[in-house]
């Protein structure tokens, strides 16, 4: 190992810890913070030229840049695959015309069932699960008792629930 590079290995040992916990400060990624230091590194021993190892500040600096630049590039990677989004390919949340056929035709034979209860029957079943009315409501509405009112309901779903 040459000098330059026993003195990289240094700073490496040195500054790692920090420069590592700086990075995860600005791109906010552990793992990706760990890449973008051993990135920085890699990059100063693969340029021979340099007579003189960096110092910790070259080093900062070139974590700092290298880490705005995944950034950008993480940004960029996100719009570019919004882009090309295929929008065609994504479900549509509208029910099938198969669905609304069937949907309309368990309407349709609900419908038809509440029709064919007992009129009084009918009037508290609709007043109290349709138009949500209270039991004292519909009682005080059609004049009978609360518990009369509770026997024409109970009896209203048992009759839909024979016919449905």
């Amino acid at each position: 190992m040459t000098s330059r590079a026993l003195e990289i290995a240094r700073l490496y040992e040195k500054e790692h810890g920090r420069l590592r916990a700086f990075v995860r400060r600005i791109v906010g990624n552990p793992a990706a913070a760990e890449d973008v230091v051993q990135q920085v590194f890699a990059n100063i021993l693969g340029k021979a030229e340099q007579p003189v190892a960096p110092n910790a500040a070259y080093v900062t600096q070139a974590v700092r840049n290298l880490a705005l630049n995944h950034l950008r590039d993480t940004r960029r990677r996100g719009d570019i695959e919004q882009a090309g989004l295929d929008l065609e390919l994504i479900a549509d949340t509208k029910p099938s015309p198969e669905t609304i056929a069937l949907y309309r035709s368990e309407l349709r034979r609900l419908l038809e069932a509440v029709a064919a209860l007992p009129p009084r029957r009918r009037e508290a079943f609709v007043m109290n699960r349709i138009e949500g009315l209270s039991y004292d409501e519909v009682a005080s509405r059609m004049g009978i008792s609360r518990n009369t009112v509770i026997t024409q309901i109970v009896a209203a779903l048992a009759e839909l629930d024979r016919r449905l």
